[in-house]
Order: structure tokens, then C-alpha cells, then sequence
């Protein structure tokens, strides 16, 4: 099998994203098991050690019963057949639209592993300003925002083929379309 730069992007990037996630964790939890203190980083960042057992931002997390974990791992495994099928249906030398999905997948996938080894996921980056404070996140959380960014961009951008039809230079000079 030939690889193409769309395999090489997801070769190097899901893997690279979903260990750097884990290696993050592992430390995050070492660290804040024996010191449960919040470190602060700067005015706007923290470290703080946060076990999330809902959906993004938690929703969701005492609503479910025991029954949740299986659920959002259900949901995951779903989001995660519908990228693998996307990456499949992505142009051979293409790269935006593989790094996109690639990220999305490293942070589902670092995620679903917390799920699956703890029955929730670990959290540790606290943005704020001020009083007011965004949802504590992770590397896995980073990586699946940087994706939709990418998705997003890709979805801005001309398609191949897509572009409007100019006229050619035979039809100018007879002043329109050929009859």
C-alpha cells in the first residue's frame, strides 16, 4: 500500500496528540494527588486538578446514573467511526482536512482512554479573567478545538473544481459564448 500525505498526517499526528494528552494526565494526577492546591500559572491561567464525568463542560454528568459512562463512550465511538469514514473519503494530497480529523481524533481518542481507565475524564487547565471561568479542559479538549478550527477553515476554502468558468480567449473575441 502506497501511503499518501493524508497518511502521513495521521500517522504522526494522532498519535503524537494522543500521548502528549495521556503523558499530560498521568503527570496532572501524579502531581495533584499528593498536593491538591491549584497552581497558578499567570493572571489568567491555572492548573487545577478536575475529574469530569459529563459531556464538554460537564453537562450532563449527575443526570445520567451509572449509566453514563456508557453512554458518552457510545457517543465517542460513534463521532470516531464517522471521522475515520471522513478521512477515507479525503483526497490523497490533501493535508488540511487530515490534520483536522486527525486532531479530532487524538482528542476523542485521549478522552475515551480516560473514560475507559478512570470512568471519567481528567481536566486540569483553568482559563480565566478576573471572577469569571471557562470550563476546566485538557490537551485532548485543546487538540479537539484546534480540529474544528481546521475543519472549519477547510470548509472556507475553494474546493478543487469549483471554481466559476472563464471564458476562453476565442470566445471574448467573437463577443460570447460560442453558438
Amino acid at each position: 500500500m502506497k501511503l499518501y500525505r493524508k497518511h502521513w498526517v495521521i500517522i504522526l499526528t494522532t498519535p503524537i496528540a494522543v500521548i502528549v494528552d495521556q503523558l499530560s494526565k498521568i503527570f496532572i494526577r501524579r502531581f495533584f494527588l499528593a498536593n491538591n492546591e491549584p497552581m497558578v500559572i499567570n493572571r489568567y491561567l491555572n492548573i487545577a486538578y478536575a475529574e469530569n464525568k459529563g459531556l464538554a463542560f460537564g453537562m450532563f454528568a449527575d443526570r445520567l446514573g451509572p449509566w453514563s459512562t456508557w453512554i458518552f463512550l457510545g457517543i465517542t465511538v460513534i463521532a470516531l467511526a464517522i471521522i475515520v469514514n471522513l478521512f477515507f473519503r479525503t483526497e490523497q494530497k490533501a493535508a488540511l482536512l487530515p490534520a483536522a480529523l486527525s486532531l479530532v481524533l487524538a482528542g476523542a481518542l485521549g478522552n475515551l482512554i480516560d473514560r475507559f481507565h478512570w470512568g471519567y475524564v481528567v481536566d486540569f487547565i483553568q482559563a480565566h479573567y478576573e471572577r469569571h471561568y471557562w470550563p476546566t479542559f485538557n490537551v485532548a479538549d485543546i487538540a479537539i478545538s484546534a480540529g474544528i478550527v481546521l475543519l472549519i477553515a477547510d470548509s472556507l476554502r475553494p474546493q478543487p473544481g469549483s471554481e466559476p468558468k472563464t471564458k476562453s480567449p476565442s470566445q471574448d473575441a467573437k463577443g460570447g459564448a460560442p453558438q
